[in-house]
C-alpha cells in the first residue's frame, strides 16, 4: 500500500512538472513569435480587439500587405475590420506600418498605410481611429518627441464604410520666447547644411504653425539659403507638404 502511494505521488509530481514545462515552452514560443516582423494570426496588446482568432476574417486581396490577419476590430453593428501588415513590436504601445485595413467579407480594402510613417490604432465606440506618428521638436527645449499628425476616422453609415482624414490641430505651439529664439538661430546660422540645420527648419515649421509670419518667411527661404538635396531635401519637402495641408484645414 505504501509503495502504491509513493508511485501515485511520484506520478502526480511528474505530471505537474511536465505541464509546467509545456506552459513555459508555449510562453517562450509566443515571445519569440512577437519578434517576427509580420507575426501570424491575431495577437492581443493594449488595443480593443476581438478575443478569438478569426480564421474567417481575412483582408481582401491586395498588392500591399497580403491577406494574413494580424488584428481584428469588432464593432457593435456586427462589422469587423481586419488589419494585415507589419507591427513594430519594440514600441510600447505597439504601432504599425505598411498595412491595409479591410472589412471582413468585402472584396476591396478600405485603404493602405505605407511604410514611411508609423501609426497607432484605437477603437472609440464604433469608430476605428488611425493616428499617424511623426517626430517634431515640441518637447521641452524644442527637442524632438513623437506627435500625432494625421488622423483617419473609419466608421459605418447605412452599412457603408466611411473614412475621414484630417490633421491634428492640437499639436503643441511655441511660446513667443521659443519663437524668438528660433528666429535668432536662423538669422545667426552659418550656411553649412547638417543635422542641426534640419532641426532648425523643423523648429521654423513649429514656429509657423504657431502663427509667426517671420518664421513662415524663413521656412520658405530655407531651401534657397542651404541648397539642400538628397534626404535633407526630401525631409524639407515633406514639411512643406504638411504645412500646405495644415493651411487648407480650417
Amino acid at each position: 500500500m505504501r509503495n502504491e502511494l509513493k508511485i501515485l505521488v511520484f506520478s502526480t509530481l511528474l505530471l505537474f512538472v511536465s505541464c509546467k514545462q509545456s506552459i513555459e515552452s508555449k510562453a517562450e514560443y509566443n515571445q519569440n513569435r512577437e519578434l517576427v516582423p509580420n507575426p501570424e494570426g491575431l495577437q492581443k496588446d493594449n488595443l480593443a480587439v476581438s478575443e478569438a482568432i478569426n480564421e474567417d476574417c481575412k483582408c481582401a486581396e491586395n498588392e500591399f500587405a497580403g491577406t494574413k490577419t494580424d488584428t481584428v476590430y469588432q464593432l457593435s453593428n456586427g462589422k469587423r475590420i481586419a488589419l494585415c501588415g507589419y507591427r513594430n513590436i519594440e514600441k510600447k504601445p505597439i504601432d504599425f506600418s505598411e498595412f491595409v485595413l479591410s472589412v471582413c467579407g468585402e472584396k476591396k480594402i478600405i485603404d493602405f498605410w505605407d511604410a514611411t510613417q508609423n501609426y497607432q490604432l484605437k477603437k472609440i465606440n464604433d469608430t476605428l481611429i488611425v493616428e499617424e506618428l511623426i517626430d517634431l521638436p515640441t518637447k521641452k527645449d524644442r527637442d524632438y518627441e513623437t506627435n500625432i499628425w494625421g488622423i483617419d476616422k473609419i466608421y459605418f453609415e447605412n452599412n457603408n464604410v466611411i473614412k475621414q482624414h484630417f490633421v491634428n490641430k492640437n499639436i503643441k505651439r511655441y511660446s513667443e520666447k521659443e519663437i524668438a529664439l528660433t528666429l535668432k538661430e536662423y538669422e545667426s546660422a552659418d550656411e553649412k547644411i547638417d543635422d542641426g540645420k534640419m532641426l532648425l527648419v523643423n523648429r521654423l515649421f513649429i514656429s509657423t504653425l504657431s502663427g509667426n509670419k517671420k518664421a513662415r518667411e524663413y521656412f520658405y527661404k530655407f531651401k534657397e539659403k542651404y541648397k539642400i538635396d538628397g534626404a535633407f531635401s526630401e525631409e524639407y519637402s515633406d514639411l512643406k507638404a504638411m504645412l500646405e495641408v495644415w493651411d487648407k484645414q480650417e
